[in-house]
């Protein structure tokens, strides 16, 4: 009996550490602008028209977003699961946060005989603000997905490095598949460092001479481009836009001026998406090199060149966005948490005649206490109580007018939404209320007339009434101001 309750404690504990930080309030927030709402609208038609194999856009191919269409899949199977609501689109990502998190457990637990050093890991993981945020795990973007499979991919190919089992090597290049069709050129960024790795670990000619490397790089090149093929000869054009939007013009030019110096993500890193932990990481990897266990010092070589290649690569691109550090975050997690593992180690190795068991218990649990309650503490009201910052509400402030009104905690009925600029985010709820029998539609100021109710946010919106309408004011939230339109100003005043 206790040889079965052991291993399902060690599964509660981790199913607890992870549940918070990936699901507590997911679908809390609105729709987030840009790449959430692009997806969302994708799926949302894809539904609509049955064309699953070419994602639309206002009845249109959506040549904008031309990656793959297995998110947008994912979201497509939440969708019937859970119904028309955020928290559905943003299930794939949090689920892939999970799986994340559980390959990281099962590398450590299966192979390195460590649930602690795994545990510790995805601890750190769950405490990475740029991982536990917008665009990754919380919202209904690529980066969490893409992050999964890239983490699957390169762990497999590690095990296949040192075990030599073919298993690793079909899972290496399932992962690979799996990653193009996440996020298209993007998945295939680790794939330099993987290389060098071969070289410098002495595995280079025997991987030469393995047959199923080349037949597992045929299939997954066929895969690959029957997609990009197929997807060309019914959406013609696509494979120019896939090089304008993903590969050379986006790597070698600045595209919609995301122009950022080198040392960007670096800074980025340090201030905000790994905060303390970064400290960590140069400790980790002098740590896991001189390491005893081999194992654990090929892990920290491998870790470390992947995530060094990797940066050095985004860092170099003409383009650069916030989150295009995702799939660095669970190898930082590993070389941050090597220095954590050794003292650990150490504390629950130490052993005094004058120590009773408890104590020996207790002395590593305080420990992992003290350094890990501020950071999991710091993550959990993040998800408990999420907000946008001050300068984010021209884009949200009226998205919670609106989504509470789809809830039906506000009336909106008969309302026109003023708004200029990219307003998908938006339409998101205006039609969902427009199925709820609610007239509630986007319009411009030079549309509206006296006897309509409005409200808008933005200054550029409150100039152009102000220049051409009487109006009283109703209510307010934040920015958003409701008017009532009274009558037009005299245009000779």
């Amino acid at each position: 009996m206790q040889k079965f309750a052991f291993p399902v404690l060690k599964i509660l504990l981790f199913l607890l550490i992870v549940y918070s930080p990936f699901f507590l309030h997911l679908g809390n927030m609105p729709v987030r602008v840009w790449d959430e709402a692009r997806l969302i609208a994708n799926t949302l038609e894809m539904a609509g028209n049955g064309n699953y194999l070419v994602p639309h856009f206002q009845d249109n191919p959506d040549m904008w977003n031309t990656k793959p269409p297995l998110m947008i899949w994912f979201q497509l199977l939440m969708l019937k699961i859970a119904g028309n609501q955020e928290l559905a689109f943003r299930l794939p990502s949090a689920i892939a946060g999970l799986l994340t998190a559980t390959t990281l457990l099962l590398l450590f637990s299966n192979y390195l005989k460590s649930y602690w050093f795994g545990i510790l890991t995805v601890l750190i993981l769950v405490t990475s603000n740029g991982y536990i945020g917008d665009h990754v795990t919380r919202t209904g973007d690529y980066d969490a997905l893409l992050t999964l499979f890239t983490t699957f991919f390169a762990v497999s190919f590690f095990l296949y490095t040192e075990t030599g089992k073919q298993k690793f090597l079909h899972f290496f290049f399932a992962g690979i598949v799996l990653a193009v069709f996440t996020k298209s050129v993007q998945g295939l960024l680790f794939l330099p460092a993987l290389l060098i790795y071969l070289l410098i670990s002495g595995n280079f000619l025997k991987t030469l001479r393995n047959k199923w490397v080349y037949i597992d790089s045929v299939i997954a090149a066929a895969v690959i481009a029957g997609y990009y093929l197929l997807r060309e000869s019914v959406n013609p054009g696509y494979l120019e836009a896939v090089y304008v939007n993903e590969l050379g013009g986006r790597y070698l030019e600045t595209t919609e001026n995301h122009r950022h110096e080198f040392m960007y993500y670096m800074n980025l890193l340090a201030d905000k998406q790994f905060g303390n932990w970064i400290i960590f990481v140069p400790i980790g990897i002098f740590t896991g090199l001189t390491f005893p266990d081999k194992k654990i010092r090929n892990l920290s070589l491998y870790t470390f060149l992947l995530g060094s290649v990797y940066l050095l690569i985004i860092s170099s691109a003409g383009t650069k966005l916030a989150w295009y550090d995702a799939p660095l975050y669970p190898l930082l997690a590993i070389l941050a948490a090597l220095p954590v593992y050794r003292i650990f180690g150490l504390i629950a190795g130490y052993r005094s005649e004058k120590n009773r068991k408890w104590l020996n218990v207790l002395y590593p649990a305080l420990f992992v206490v003290s350094l890990y309650y501020i950071p999991y503490q710091n993550i959990i009201n993040k998800v408990y109580k999420p907000h946008e910052e001050e300068r984010e509400d021209e884009f949200y402030s009226i998205s919670h007018v609106l989504q509470r009104a789809v809830q039906g905690k506000s009336d909106l009925n008969n309302c026109f939404v003023c708004y200029t600029g990219y307003d998908v985010h938006l339409q998101y709820y205006t039609d969902q209320l427009m199925e709820q029998g609610k007239k509630v539609r986007m319009t411009v100021p030079g549309a509206l007339k006296p006897g309509d109710k409005v409200i808008y946010a933005q200054d550029y919106i409150r100039k152009k009434i102000e220049e051409k309408f009487q109006f009283v004011e109703t209510d307010s939230f934040k920015n958003v101001k409701f008017i009532t339109i009274n009558g037009t100003r005299d245009s000779n005043n």
